[in-house]
């Protein structure tokens, strides 16, 4: 995912996305992220799987999670946690996406740091 910056400049920088989709009516749900933070967090669950991820040498990497929620509004709240999106996603066929935003966790590093510093 590249965006034109300020001033017609390419933003090369790659953007972490998170995306959730629901298995044929079931309580089985996919979540696909490039987004260190959110593995991290799923791979803490004991009720997650990993079920597929990009081959080494692709330029972007991917990990599919499988999980289980009993109802569809557990599932939205639990993406809009693992993401930090707040209401910053979009729905389209049934599928979720949201670009994962770091800035809570950057503004606490960022206060931590100037205590440390005084």
């Amino acid at each position: 995912y590249v965006s034109e910056g300020v001033g017609g400049q390419m933003d090369k920088r790659i953007k972490e996305i998170t995306y959730m989709w629901r298995e044929m009516n079931d309580e089985w749900y996919r979540i696909q992220t490039n987004s260190p933070t959110v593995i991290n967090k799923l791979k803490r669950r004991k009720d997650v799987k990993v079920c597929g991820k990009t081959t080494r040498g692709s330029t972007v990497y991917w990990i599919v999670f499988r999980l289980q929620y009993k109802k569809p509004s557990t599932a939205k709240q639990s993406f809009k946690r693992l993401t930090n999106c707040r209401n910053n996603f979009t729905y389209r066929n049934g599928v979720f996406r949201a670009e994962v935003s770091t800035n809570g966790s950057l503004k606490s590093d960022f206060k931590y740091q100037n205590e440390v510093s005084k």
